[in-house]
């Protein structure tokens, strides 16, 4: 093929160079910065701090796990009362909490009452045991303390009380994150690396953001007999499964909700375990707070927990610093047409309760060469199978439909 006839300097214009619509790859060296650019950070903080704590395996598809907690000790009537009466009637059930000679404190009015006898769960009391203060009305809802028992000197064993444990449990889930390429392309040089292992990277981050989507989003099921293979299936449950205690904001989130929210759970599991994960949106909010006393400190001080470096830290309710991580991915999920979507959720979850649990021989592994035999590619894939386990409920909370701050 003749080449083009130029008169004068040459330029630039002149050397052929590669062409995208022609397919001519000319004569000039491309200018390619080696270092690929990412649009998203790792940004899979649980998964790495659920993945470090109480780390053991399973050796079934099904993981259970015991919850116990103390003996209730609050009871609620049912019924109004007036001063001389001396029933009391409580929420059906509430009867095996007491036995006689309990003492009562009516939370509301002060009264101390001594139960004489449970009868299913009406009880005869002896009303203002001390006369401070005297016996009055007894309102529909009031609630009691059972502070403890109280029994005579040369008194018969009391009937024993036990209060049962629970049974936790969730189902292992199987994933498998898969690249395949043709032989010649693995053999060509490529800008960045050659494949596959340039692609073994992206694929291994993939594979664990799914486990940090499971940590949140996962759902508990299994299926006995799953198409095509009629084999089984589990998925394993995440904090939206488990985490069923919450609020909606429905609004921007203020310091005070914010101490509510944290009065409910601090009480429970382990205060210094507590890390709060939220969408940038619920950040927005925090960040812009002046809080007094306990609650006077956000502090944007990356620091690393549990092998996560946070965001910052808030101090709650009881003065507990409350590490904070920013789940910058979930504004992906903001939608003006559904405020209370996933773009506006904040999780206190007790790390001291969670963990994951992969299968035994089954925990994230790199499988190679699982191409076809004679076959020219070259496939492979991240596989795991594990499950998460979360304890005790009450530990843990979440709140939702937080809007953009008011400043």
């Amino acid at each position: 093929m003749p080449g083009t006839i130029v008169q004068g300097n040459v330029s630039t214009e002149e050397v052929l160079g590669p062409s995208a619509v022609t397919a001519v790859e000319g004569e000039k060296v491309i200018e390619m910065d080696e270092k690929i650019r990412k649009l998203r950070p790792d940004d899979s903080q649980f998964s790495t701090m659920s993945d470090r704590i109480d780390h053991r395996t399973t050796t079934r598809e099904k993981f259970n796990w015991l919850e116990e907690d103390d003996f209730p000790r609050i009871v609620t009537t049912t019924t109004a009362q007036i001063s001389t009466d001396t029933t009391l009637v409580l929420t059906a059930g509430q009867g095996k909490i007491v036995a006689g000679n309990d003492i009562l404190r009516n939370m509301r009015s002060g009264e101390a009452i001594r139960v004489a006898s449970v009868a299913t769960d009406t009880c005869t009391i002896v009303r203002a045991i001390n006369n401070n203060p005297a016996a009055g009305a007894i309102n529909v809802g009031d609630q009691f303390l059972v502070v403890a028992d109280a029994q005579p000197q040369g008194s018969d064993f009391p009937g024993p009380r036990y209060l049962g444990r629970v049974l936790g449990y969730n189902f292992t889930q199987i994933t498998r994150t898969s690249w395949s390429f043709t032989g010649t392309q693995t053999s060509i040089e490529m800008y960045g690396g050659r494949e596959p292992g340039k692609e073994a990277v992206r694929k291994a981050r993939e594979h664990k953001r799914k486990w940090e989507a499971i940590g949140f989003f996962g759902a508990r099921s299994f299926q006995a007999a799953a198409a095509p293979e009629n084999e089984p299936r589990g998925t394993a449950g995440g904090a939206q499964e488990f985490i069923t205690s919450g609020a909606d904001q429905a609004g921007p989130l203020t310091a005070g909700a914010f101490e509510q929210i944290m009065m409910t759970v601090l009480p429970y599991g382990d205060p210094n375990s507590k890390v709060l994960f939220c969408a940038p949106l619920v950040a927005q909010n925090i960040s812009g707070w002046v809080l007094k006393g306990m609650g006077a400190v956000w502090k944007p001080e990356p620091t690393n927990v549990y092998g996560v470096q946070v965001d910052g830290w808030i101090s709650g309710v009881y003065g507990n610093r409350v590490p904070v991580v920013v789940k910058k991915e979930w504004q992906e999920f903001y939608s003006a047409t559904n405020p209370k979507g996933y773009a506006s959720y904040g999780w206190i979850i007790d790390m001291s309760l969670v963990s994951q649990v992969p299968m035994r021989d089954r925990d994230t592994k790199l499988l190679t060469e699982q191409q076809p035999k004679g076959k020219d590619v070259y496939s492979a894939e991240y596989f795991r199978e594990a499950t998460y386990e979360f304890a005790q409920p009450p530990a843990h909370t979440k709140f939702w439909g937080v809007t953009a701050a008011t400043y």
